[in-house]
């Protein structure tokens, strides 16, 4: 969960602030089995969406952005003559 929450900090370009992950699920219910003469009442859960909240706890899957993906200091050119 933290290698997940550390790709969305990165995709996201967030450079600092602690973050949870946050996953949403889709419950579907209905008859399965393995043919239609014998079908039992089942439930399937899949994740529907995933993203980051901010928060200000530190927890277990917390992960700094600036840790993660910190920023990039810019250099001085230097000339030569």
């Amino acid at each position: 969960m933290r290698d997940l929450a550390s790709v969305l900090v990165k995709h996201y370009g967030l450079t600092e602030g602690i973050y949870d992950l946050v996953v949403e699920f889709q419950i579907g219910t209905g008859a399965v089995g393995p043919d239609k003469d014998n079908l039992v009442p089942g439930a399937m859960i899949g994740v529907s969406r995933v993203g980051l909240v901010p928060t200000t706890k530190q927890g277990p899957n917390t992960v700094d952005a600036a840790l993660i993906n910190p920023t990039k200091k810019l250099r001085k050119k230097t000339t030569t003559t």
